[in-house]
């Protein structure tokens, strides 16, 4: 991977105004992402205003510098009504430059101080450092984190996710959130045609999340909007060409037929079920009388 170079942004706004997916508003503190996924959907938003989508789209990360002073601003306003935030649908929370800026952090105290609930995706291993914070906005709002663990194939995951912690390792940061109280699961997101979507590798997916104790599950098929699809289709032409025929004739469009997304998504729903993923009737968002201490090696 090139060298990554970060720049810092006055933003504008922290909440971003959202239609048509299932929440209203979300939450980015970053502009692009050091983990370089081949697939990320959110190369398609850079191409849209006019950033680079390819190697620029990790190669140059923004910080959101003010993103937790404008929240705070944001959610006292006397029209703000607590209403469910995505936070990380455009770029992960948890890069490595969190480490240095602690913009999430912030955030979630931001969260956790005017009582607004989230749903956060990730596929970072620094968020285990925030548990204390998110142990506090769960007792207060609806808080659930979503590991994004598209395959524990290991010669998938090092190609296609360049960047990012190995599943394993997500995974093992996964179990210590929901053994502390935190409501936490895997989004097995996207599936890959061809690389990711073998019985054997589906079915050793949901066991591993399973064996981490998520507390939910769910899965969705690539899709390739303009910006995304290039540089996906150039990854598939370099590391493998074979696949690429199939993927013209799935993708004339941005989006997978149902015939071929139905069939991959009931797999797994069956897989979910089979392997009882967030069939824990007993668990609650709460910490154990004695928390334990975690080696989490991460």
């Amino acid at each position: 991977m090139a060298r990554t170079e970060y720049f810092e942004i006055e933003a504008k706004s922290a909440l971003n105004r959202v239609q048509h997916m299932g929440f209203n508003w979300s939450l980015n503190p970053y502009q692009g992402c050091f983990h370089s996924c081949v697939y990320c959907f959110a190369r398609a938003h850079a191409k849209l205003a006019d950033r680079d989508p390819g190697a620029g789209f990790s190669g140059r990360v923004g910080v959101k510098v003010n993103a937790p002073e404008l929240l705070r601003r944001e959610l006292s306003r006397p029209g703000w009504k607590r209403e469910t935030v995505a936070f990380g649908t455009a770029t992960d929370p948890y890069q490595p430059i969190e480490g240095r800026y602690r913009l999430t952090r912030r955030c979630l105290e931001a969260f956790r101080d005017y009582r607004t609930p989230i749903g956060l995706i990730t596929k970072g291993t620094m968020v285990i450092r925030d548990i204390d914070v998110l142990l506090e906005l769960a007792s207060r709002a609806k808080t659930t984190v979503a590991f994004s663990v598209p395959t524990i194939d290991e010669a998938v995951w090092a190609r296609t996710e360049p960047g990012t912690p190995p599943p394993a390792k997500r995974l093992k940061v996964l179990k210590a959130l929901v053994e502390a109280g935190i409501e936490a699961g895997v989004g097995m997101a996207p599936i890959l045609p061809g690389l990711s979507d073998s019985p054997r590798q589906l079915e050793a997916t949901v066991a591993a999340a399973a064996d981490a104790g998520a507390c939910f599950l769910w899965a969705n098929i690539v899709y390739l909007k303009p910006g995304t699809k290039e540089h996906f289709m150039e990854f598939l032409a370099r590391e493998y060409p074979h696949l690429v025929p199939r993927y013209r004739g799935m993708f004339p469009g941005a989006y997978a037929p149902p015939a071929v997304k139905t069939p991959l998504v009931q797999r797994v729903d069956e897989l979910r079920r089979r392997f009882g993923v967030g069939d824990r009737h007993g668990w609650r968002a709460q910490p154990p009388e004695e928390p334990r201490q975690l080696d989490l090696a991460v």
